[in-house]
């Protein structure tokens, strides 16, 4: 089991660098980490342990069942990003 959260936790920073296409802080990557690994895992788990394209469109495929914290941490960052 630990090697399944540790996988998790580093597709899910590479979900955050490539779903939300730009550069992301440190501090970005760790919110997303914490609110969006369960749902990492729940919803995206059988893809492949990389950053690439399945992992965005599985989090934009399942955004609506996505925990509010996820969606939440997803939205500040979008909105942070354009001011």
């Amino acid at each position: 089991m630990p090697v399944r959260l540790i996988l998790s936790a580093a597709l899910l920073t590479g979900f955050a660098s490539a779903a939300l296409a730009a550069p992301m802080s440190a501090d970005d990557k760790a919110v997303l980490q914490q609110q969006c690994m369960g749902d990492f895992t729940t919803h995206c788990a059988g893809l492949p342990p990389e950053d690439g394209p399945e992992t965005q469109a599985c989090f934009e495929k399942n955004m609506a069942k996505l925990s509010p914290g996820c969606q939440n941490a997803i939205q500040s960052y979008k909105k942070g990003r354009k001011g």
